[in-house]
């Protein structure tokens, strides 16, 4: 004799299938729970390392193509290249945007390019996306360009520039949640031109204002009295320009310590490192890239340039609007730069070194 199967048992084993046959069939859009733990690839060029790729596990073939064209593709060289990094705040990208296009450039050959992050749910914000195609940019090229898959902010600063080996390229990494001075090109070509050379700097900040990384004492850091610009050890990443030599160095190193799961962070007195470890307690490391560029800093002394404008006028400002790193703040960090001084082009030898507690070392 058979037993009748209950109605809600067939329709509760149809569910199960038809989900099974779902995820089957979405595998390549599942996303990594935790985006820190991504790896990515080192892409040379004759021995030399040129940018890094990330490594997406993908069974279809129209992903893997466009990741492939996404990030193995070579362009020319430009005097500068402005790369906006974004995800899904559409009238941040279009304030920060319209002031570029303010600013002065001569007669360079510039490129800006926009760069959309996907949700972890591999969609791209719809208004973000038809903001970033809608502009115009009057001084040179431009591009709008998606991330195939969900990178994250490690993904974002780590794989959208390619230095060629040797390159004489500026590119500058901007944020969506910034503004720029219409001189913030100007001051990077005198900065570049007079320090990239120098073996211990490793970038220029536009920011004007930041604060004392020291645990001891996280208050507003001040620049040297009379000193334009000063060397600092940690990085400002509201506007960032690295110096293409070294920061192919930092790739390089990166792709190879990231994958060591239980590589320690730890910079001695730095309140960056406190803030990492809570994260890891808390599983939010994904949010954090730049304590690897601090650390690498710390263990081959390099510095950032800053600026020191009076009043902490800035080539950059931030909003700080709602996103990873702030809530509910909506208000700018320092005032931009408005006007620019035949003085600012005498730039000192020797910058003075400052270190985390705003101490004057040299």
């Amino acid at each position: 004799m058979k037993t009748a199967i209950p109605s809600y048992l067939k329709l509760g084993s149809i569910f199960v299938i038809c989900m099974c046959l779902f995820v089957y069939l979405n595998w390549d859009t599942v996303p990594p729970r935790n985006i820190s733990y991504m790896n990515f690839t080192v892409v040379r060029e004759k021995g030399n390392v040129v940018h890094l790729v990330p490594e997406i596990n993908t069974t279809s073939e129209q992903v893997y193509k466009r990741i492939t064209e996404t990030y193995n593709t070579r362009d020319r060289e430009y005097d500068l290249r402005i790369i906006v990094v974004v995800y899904n705040r559409a009238q941040s990208l279009t304030r920060l945007l319209n002031s570029l296009n303010e600013a002065e450039y001569g007669k360079d050959f510039i490129k800006l390019e926009v760069w959309i992050d996907r949700s972890i749910d591999q969609m791209i914000d719809s208004l973000t996306l038809r903001s970033a195609n809608e502009f115009r940019f009057k001084h040179g090229q431009y591009s709008v360009i998606q991330h195939p898959r969900h990178v994250g902010i490690y993904g974002q600063w780590l794989t959208t520039w390619k230095p060629k080996i040797n390159s004489s390229e500026i590119a500058v990494i901007l944020e969506d949640d910034l503004t720029v001075s219409p001189y913030f090109y100007k001051y990077l070509k005198l900065v570049h031109r007079k320090y990239d050379s120098y073996p211990d700097v490793n970038g220029y900040a536009l920011q004007g204002s930041t604060i004392k990384h020291s645990v001891r004492d996280s208050s507003q850091l001040q620049g040297p009295k009379g000193s334009l610009v000063f060397l600092y050890p940690v990085l400002g990443t509201w506007g960032f320009s690295p110096n293409p030599k070294k920061w192919i160095k930092f790739l390089d190193w990166f792709a190879v310590a990231s994958r060591n799961k239980d590589y320690q962070l730890n910079v001695p007195g730095n309140v960056v490192s406190d803030w990492y470890r809570q994260f890891q307690r808390e599983g939010k490391t994904s949010s954090i890239w730049s304590i690897w560029h601090i650390y690498y800093a710390w263990k081959n002394n390099e510095y950032t340039l800053y600026s020191n404008f009076e009043g902490h006028a800035g080539l950059s400002t931030n909003w700080q609007e709602d996103g990873l790193h702030y809530l509910n703040i909506r208000k700018t960090t320092n005032i931009l730069l408005t006007e620019w001084k035949p003085e600012y082009e005498i730039l000192p030898d020797k910058p003075h070194h400052v270190d985390i507690a705003g101490k004057v070392i040299s």
